[in-house]
């Protein structure tokens, strides 16, 4: 997967730039801001499209299991409860490969990454789905969490979330992904 290198304004979503100036403050001049103490409410965005992932070291790369699933999200898996699974365990097959690919490039990048993927919701509307994946550290030098908001929306305005992700038959197409650099 390639990514193209970008400033914070290619992220669209309002929120999601709310967001992303967030981590920029609690950033500061490291590469990476700290997890301790950080209180979602703090983050004064809508903690239901946000979810967590605590990096697992693997023999053949990282993975990425689920500590906090907004409620929203959830509904993309549904009837899944995605707490503690891993994100290579949930992923319907057609779209694992691609997420984890932007997943593994925060952690290796130390950078946030920002992605648009077209995808099908069961009645077939186009649904785009914009994800924000912020990187944060535990010790100050690795990637040990990643804090994701996913935004869906569609052009042809109403569209089912429920079962969004579990419903997938064929690959999102991947209309945007970049690396974002300060």
């Amino acid at each position: 997967m390639e990514f193209m290198r970008s400033g914070p304004d290619i992220v669209r979503s309002d929120t999601q730039r709310r967001l992303l100036d967030f981590w920029a403050r609690l950033r500061g001049d490291g590469s990476l801001p700290l997890w301790s103490g950080l209180n979602l409410n703090d983050v004064e965005v809508p903690v239901d499209n946000i979810a967590v992932m605590r990096i697992v070291d693997a023999a053949d790369g990282p993975r990425f299991q689920i500590e906090i699933h907004g409620k929203r999200l959830a509904e993309a898996f549904d009837p899944i409860d995605c707490v503690g699974k891993y994100l290579d365990d949930i992923l319907p097959a057609v779209y694992r490969s691609s997420a984890l690919a932007t997943y593994r490039q925060v952690v290796d990048g130390k950078t946030p990454v920002y992605t648009v993927a077209d995808m099908r919701d069961p009645s077939g509307r186009i649904v785009h789905h914009e994800r924000l994946l912020l990187p944060f550290s535990v010790g100050g030098v690795h990637v040990e969490r990643i804090l994701a908001s996913i935004e869906p929306a569609s052009p042809e305005g109403s569209f089912e979330m429920r079962n969004l992700m579990s419903a997938a038959v064929r690959p999102p197409v991947i209309a945007l992904c970049a690396t974002i650099q300060y």
